[in-house]
């Protein structure tokens, strides 16, 4: 083994989350923004176009009911970031059916905006942004409320702020005509700081005389009791009408949580719950307002119904803040039931909902004049301990009912996971059937230093398909990150239709290489939209079908170096012979969903197409190694989680590469030989400089060492044949000596009380050498020069100091190698 040198490097992070919790003392719901945990340096997260799974599942699940077949479709992460979302409604453009908008309440570090993810397929794909592409990044305050208007006009109503998670201001809107990439600046509907939870609604049907109107209700606490508000516009967006009283609230009350729809000649219908004044602010009743004349004023009864809402600060063992705020919805079918209305609330301790909470609708077929008794949706055992919560309602196309909710009826006990399930019901909620629509399940919790997860989730309907959008924090990976999810339910079951096969052209030649990401798509027309489809390529001389790829959807998406791998699996080569190719043709069959009318399969009406595919050979070109730079000196160290990253330029297609590092020169085996990213394909590597550390630690350089060598890269053809990089370059590899780290710390802070011996254990058991300063016995920084410290760990809540939150986080954070 060489004897190598290296100089020891110590680099430390230190901040952490510092988080408050606060409880339900008041009976408003808008995030208070000391509630939030935020980031002490006041840096914002970095947002991520993905971190994790999208969907759990590939596969849908087909559901016999008693009334029909259903098909569960896989769930999907729509827009993966490394932001909190929440707080998720949906909707839908009421002219196209393909056209679906979530908003969410997106908190990113110490601020607050509105996520913005849209879906122009019906739900198979999905384009968006966790912040407003407004002209004002400084007055979106959360509690969501979108819509969208007969034009496709994207309206997001919203409580605003005076600067970004400021104090509240009002209640704005903004609209978008471009669906969702840009936003006019914010309309100022109101300027009244006691605002509180807005939703919104269009009027779509085409018959109304206020056809396009879009209207909003919310609370305002400025009177006492708290009572509802309404404002409308009738151009889109850009203004919005002097909002206007709804209710009177009984005394002892406020009104609270309004939700607003559409009747199906323009009626206007709102409703909220009369919540108790002083806590835990129960929903009392249900109140109701109508107008028939397009928002302008309404008649109202203050207790349409009774209700028990299941509103906690610290719901079923999760610790989480919900509550019984009231859903509605209109049948404008022009069915058997066109014009019902229907309200779900969670509710609890009050007939037909048992002693765990429950899921109730009440429904009128006369306007809103009366009203049912209660109905309990989920059909789980009455008094079970179970719990069901956040309910949202919709009609479908062909009058179906459903109601979307959370649900832990599938666990042993309350804290434990939950899912989300859809109930639905064909004869206006009399009878139901229950399905679990999510794909996976999760355990509700805080977001981190707020005591809730959201306030309500969101559903729609369109293309023969019940929509449903929530937030949990089943995102691929160990944090307590909340994402958006959207699962569907297929309800509409048809038959298969003549189709064609569209892309690549008839005689196309695809080249495939190992490792290429480059994409290849293949696309057909739509037989159906429950259809599932085969992509077949086979061999016109003896009919043998060679290749056979499954769809859900009329196109395959992969790329040059998946398709490679394929015909590679299928005993292609890739050297140059005759046997690299594959002259054939290629199909498509289309399969019906189960239960649905007509023949079991479909061939395109226009294959097969000839194609040729042919697995590339690799070539090996000249290449250039691009960094580090010639020279360079890279400082390692224990503690420093930040990559070291290397590239070079690329060889020829579907070529490997290894790193290659030795010293003093190339001589022999060298001391490093690393291959790079994407199973070698990439141009590039990246190494965690404390791994680097750890590897020159290995190979027996002490701190306070170094190594001065070269490095270069190798791109492969394959095993034995092989390039060396255009340049080798000098780098010379150091850790970093002992001694250079003072720890300041407070014993005296009461949520950070480190001891000296603590530090001293987990810092000596690292091999570091260090001086500690404790602030609690000396507050005059000035007293101790600092001069000549590489780094300085600041430990306690005092200002002037970045805090890492306890002993134990401190322990963990050493062990780490953090």
């Amino acid at each position: 083994m060489k004897k190598l040198l290296v100089l020891f490097s110590l680099v430390i992070i230190g901040f952490v989350y510092l988080t408050g919790q606060k409880t339900d003392e008041s009976p408003r719901w808008y995030y208070n923004p000391q509630m939030i945990a935020a980031q002490k340096n006041g840096d914002q997260l970095p947002q991520a176009t993905d971190i994790g799974v999208k969907s759990w599942t590939t596969d849908s699940r087909v559901v016999y009911t008693p009334q029909q077949t259903l098909v569960i479709n896989p769930s999907i992460r729509v827009y993966p970031s490394l932001n909190q979302q929440c707080e998720i409604y949906m909707t839908r453009d009421p002219n196209n059916q393909n056209i679906l908008y979530v908003a969410s309440q997106n908190i990113r570090g110490s601020s607050i905006n509105a996520g913005t993810y849209v879906s122009t397929d019906g739900g198979n794909n999905w384009y968006g942004t966790d912040t407003m592409a407004a002209p004002s990044q400084a007055d979106q305050r959360g509690d969501p409320g979108p819509a969208i208007d007969k034009n496709g006009r994207f309206i997001f109503t919203h409580l605003t702020s005076t600067t970004n998670f400021g104090s509240l201001k009002g209640m704005g809107s903004n609209y978008s005509t471009n669906k969702g990439v840009t936003w006019s600046s914010t309309f100022d509907v109101v300027l009244d700081a006691n605002c509180d939870k807005n939703l919104a609604n269009t009027d779509n049907s085409p018959s109304s005389p206020f056809y396009g109107n879009t209207y909003m209700a919310w609370t305002s606490f400025g009177t006492t009791p708290g009572n509802g508000r309404f404002s409308r516009t009738t151009d889109g967006g850009v203004s919005w009408s002097t909002p206007i009283v709804l209710n009177a609230t009984p005394t002892g009350h406020n009104a609270q949580g309004h939700d607003v729809v559409t009747g199906p000649n323009g009626q206007v219908y709102v409703v909220w719950t009369a919540g108790v004044s002083s806590s835990p602010f129960t929903e009392d009743f249900v109140g109701f307002a109508k107008s028939t004349n397009g928002g302008l004023n309404f008649t109202t009864t203050e207790n349409a119904f009774d209700a028990n809402g299941s509103r906690s600060s610290s719901f079923n063992g999760w610790g989480i803040r919900t509550n019984g705020f009231p859903r509605v919805d209109c049948d404008k079918t022009g069915g058997a039931r066109n014009g019902w209305i229907y309200v779900v609330t969670s509710q609890i301790n009050l007939a037909p909902a048992g002693t765990d909470a429950d899921i109730i609708l009440n429904r009128s077929s006369d306007g809103g004049t009366t009203w049912s008794s209660g109905i309990r949706v989920n059909q789980d055992a009455l008094n079970n301990g179970k719990v069901q919560f956040f309910p949202c309602v919709r009609v479908d196309e062909a009058g179906g009912l459903n109601v979307i909710y959370y649900d832990n009826r599938d666990f042993p006990s309350s804290g434990d996971s939950a899912t989300v399930y859809i109930s639905r019901s064909l004869d206006g909620g009399t009878t139901w059937t229950d399905q679990k629509i999510a794909d996976h399940n999760f355990k509700p919790k805080l977001l981190p230093g707020v005591n809730t997860m959201g306030d309500y989730i969101g559903c729609t309907s369109g293309n023969g398909k019940v929509y449903a959008a929530w937030m949990d924090d089943k995102n691929g990976n160990a944090s307590t990150l909340f994402q958006t999810w959207v699962g569907s339910v297929t309800i509409q079951l048809n038959g298969l239709n003549a189709f064609n096969l569209q892309t690549p052209a008839a005689s196309s030649r695809i080249v495939t290489f190992p490792g290429s990401t480059t994409p290849v798509t293949i696309t057909w027309d739509t037989s159906t939209i429950t259809a599932n489809y085969k992509w077949i390529f086979g061999s016109p001389t003896t009919g043998t079908r060679r290749l056979t790829i499954p769809s859900g959807s009329n196109s395959i998406t992969t790329t040059l170096g998946a398709l490679d791998d394929i015909l590679a699996a299928n005993g292609f080569t890739n050297n140059g012979t005759a046997s690299d190719s594959a002259v054939g043709q290629w199909d498509v069959w289309a399969f019906k969903a189960p239960g649905a009318p007509g023949v079991d399969s479909l061939k395109s009406t226009n294959g097969p197409r000839a194609i040729t595919l042919r697995r590339g050979v690799p070539a090996l070109t000249a290449f250039n190694l691009v960094a580090p730079v010639n020279g360079t000196t890279i400082t390692t160290s224990v503690f420093n989680p930040t990559n070291v990253d290397i590239s070079w330029t690329r060889s020829g297609s579907g070529t490997r590469y290894k790193w290659l590092f030795d010293a003093p020169t190339f001589s022999g085996a060298p001391i490093f030989y690393i291959p790079s990213g994407n199973t070698g394909f990439d141009s590039s590597l990246s190494i965690p400089n404390a791994t680097l550390d750890a590897m020159l630690a290995a190979q027996g350089i002490n701190p306070g060492d170094s190594v001065v060598g070269q490095w270069r890269v190798y791109a492969y053809r394959s095993a034995t044949d092989s390039l060396a990089s255009t340049q080798t370059f000098a780098l010379t590899l150091k850790r970093q000596a002992k001694g250079d780290v003072i720890v300041a710390y407070d014993s005296t802070t009461a949520n950070c009380r480190i001891s000296r011996d603590s530090i001293t254990v987990n810092l000596g058991r690292l091999g570091v050498t260090f001086d500690l300063y404790n602030r609690g016995a000396n507050t005059n920084t000035s007293s101790l020069s600092f001069r000549g410290y590489k780094k300085v760990i600041w430990l306690g809540e005092a200002t002037n100091f970045i805090s890492l939150v306890q002993k134990d986080s401190l322990k963990a954070y050493l062990n780490a190698g953090g």
